[in-house]
């Protein structure tokens, strides 16, 4: 059984190497004919010219992926077989001066397509670059330089992580709502019980037809900061630091108003309410002339507190990833439900504090809405008779931090450069 089983085991093996033979004696035979002239004409013999076809063809049937050294004309078995050894899956091919260069070394048509692209992309990037390089010079050529000086500005502190001013109104009321009777009342104002309001002081074309712009130069004092109540604090005010009170809240305000927008302000720290605030108001009115009588180019007037409320009311917002104090624009009507007009404390820019006032408080609706208090109104005069352009604002409350106060004179100074520079109105 054993010896049955070899016979037929090499008689297979002899069968395939019959049928290999024969294909490779038919297949030599094809390329002799063929190739017998290219033969003659490089002088190769026709025993080598055998040796490599049945070489050639006996790598093609034995594994078509498998590729030999092809090189000039070489003689010797060993050297043959010693150089043709397979190499599998590297293609040599011939350069110009009859040596080999491997095609892996080879950039691929698709290595190929990929640089072309990303030089063609890079190209485009630079032509993108360079279009809006000269864009962007063109439109500074053009642009108006107190535009240009408000984009620098943006750039710079928004680089710094500071306080932007914002740009463009967040929110914006129609025309149309804010001559609806009523609207404006119901919308902007609170009114204290001891007061009354007439509805013709609240008409929209009144309250904008007021012109806040300033009419000169920084040159002279243009606005006065001062603090009727100078001994206000916040939570964490360190007593007997002035520059954690009220009154240091105001410098950082006029420092903003002075460097970031160019107003010269000048910021009085007269004190009126050290024995009592009882009779602050008035004891401030000889500080306030005096300041007036030196410097009457002042066109503004910002009488700066901090309010009054519940131990449990916080008067709290966030700008731009900051806590900030909420603050509130007063006006005294210099009329009482009781008294009705006070002709003893007489204040002919009654109109033109609410307008003013208003102005401030559209502005920093549409810009930062959630920030302020409703205008609160009240019966008296509050000393805003000096000018027409005098503002009594509460800033933030006894349950604010100091920080908070302080971050709110940034969108404060914003609002009023606004407004004071006209483009509340454009």
């Amino acid at each position: 059984m054993d010896i049955n089983y070899k016979i037929k085991k090499y008689g297979v093996f002899i069968a395939i190497f019959l049928i290999v033979l024969v294909q490779l004696l038919m297949r030599a035979a094809n390329d002799i004919e063929n190739t017998i002239v290219n033969s003659t004409e490089n002088k190769e013999t026709l025993g080598e010219k055998l040796y490599n076809i049945a070489i050639n063809q006996g790598i093609k049937l034995s594994s078509p992926y498998i590729v030999y050294l092809s090189g000039g004309e070489k003689k010797g078995l060993q050297y043959q077989i010693s150089k043709n050894m397979p190499l599998e899956q590297c293609l040599l091919l011939e350069a110009e001066d009859d040596g080999h260069i491997t095609e892996y070394k080879q950039p691929s048509v698709l290595e190929e397509m990929a640089v072309a692209e990303n030089s063609l992309a890079y190209q485009n990037n630079l032509q993108t670059e360079n279009d809006i390089k000269d864009n962007n010079e063109n439109e500074i050529q053009n642009q108006n330089p107190q535009d240009l000086e408000d984009a620098v500005l943006a750039e710079n502190t928004a680089s710094t992580g500071a306080f932007v001013p914002v740009q463009a109104p967040v929110a914006k009321y129609s025309e149309q709502q804010l001559e609806e009777p009523g609207f404006i009342k119901k919308t902007f104002y609170s009114e204290d019980p001891t007061t009354q309001i007439r509805e013709d002081q609240l008409q929209y074309n009144t309250l904008m037809g007021f012109d806040a712009g300033l009419k000169q130069d920084n040159s002279n004092i243009q606005i006065l900061v001062y603090h009727t109540h100078s001994q206000e604090t916040y939570v964490n005010s360190t007593g007997g630091d002035s520059k954690t009170s009220i009154v240091g809240v105001g410098e950082h305000l006029c420092e903003i108003l002075r460097t970031q927008y160019g107003f010269n302000v000048l910021h009085h720290t007269g004190e009126y309410d050290v024995e009592s605030r009882d009779y602050a108001y008035s004891n401030a009115m000889a500080g306030l002339d005096k300041v007036l009588a030196e410097h009457p180019t002042i066109e503004v007037m910002i009488d700066l507190h901090r309010d009054q409320t519940n131990p449990d009311t916080k008067l709290v917002t966030t700008v731009q990833d900051r806590p900030t104090a909420k603050f509130m624009f007063f006006n005294g009507l210099c009329y009482t439900n009781a008294l009705g007009t006070l002709t003893n404390l007489p204040n002919p820019y009654v109109q033109d504090n609410l307008s003013f006032a208003f102005q401030m408080q559209l502005t920093a609706e549409e810009y930062y809405p959630g920030l302020t208090r409703r205008i609160y109104l009240k019966g008296y005069r509050y000393n805003l008779h000096y000018r027409p352009k005098s503002l009594l604002i509460e800033l933030g409350s006894q349950t604010n931090t100091v920080e908070e106060a302080m971050n709110a004179c940034d969108p404060l100074a914003h609002i009023i450069a606004m407004v004071l520079n006209g483009k509340n109105k454009e």
